[in-house]
């Protein structure tokens, strides 16, 4: 998202990740990161970043979404913030990991590409998957909400979702 200020470039992010979240939940985005300046990060999270119960399902969602502040020289809004990773998680009522996306190069994990865990809310057999960093393309939180709705049954909020969740 760019935008004339750093400030304003992140806050794009946010506006449009909310739009996003407006889906399935009525819990606001925060932006966490102290400064806005040339190559600052922040996260953004819902709410008090706590999981939120998704609407008619016993079925959580957590998030963390990672961005930096880069420099557009080139451009009428010289300030983007690019995604540089993110935590996807659906959780169970007793707040067991079903399944988390998840993409964290420059974080304490050796784990550098996207990948997906099958956590113990999964129920998934084999330790080895439970432990495991299976390996995926890049994922947008879109395609999050859009599986919480059609395998998981969460109810959307808004009578329009498809039109937002739908990426070209």
């Amino acid at each position: 998202m760019y935008g004339r200020t750093p400030y304003e470039a992140v806050h794009s992010l946010r506006a449009t990740l909310q739009r996003t979240a407006s889906c399935v939940t009525d819990s606001v985005i925060i932006v966490r990161g102290s400064e806005y300046h040339p190559e600052s990060e922040h996260f953004l999270s819902l709410g008090s970043g706590m999981p939120i119960k998704l609407f008619g399902v016993d079925v959580y969602f957590w998030m963390r979404h990672f961005t930096r502040v880069a420099g557009n020289a080139a451009s009428r809004a010289p300030w983007r913030a690019e995604t540089i990773g993110y935590i996807y998680s659906l959780l169970d009522d007793e707040g067991k990991e079903i399944v988390s996306y998840q993409w964290h190069p420059n974080r304490r994990s050796p784990v550098t590409i996207p990948h997906l865990h099958l956590g113990a809310g999964a129920n998934v057999g084999r330790a080895e998957l439970q432990k495991a960093h299976v390996p995926t393309g890049l994922i947008e939180l879109e395609d999050v909400l859009w599986m919480a709705i059609r395998d998981f049954d969460a109810r959307p909020r808004r009578d329009d979702w498809q039109m937002i969740l739908v990426r070209e």
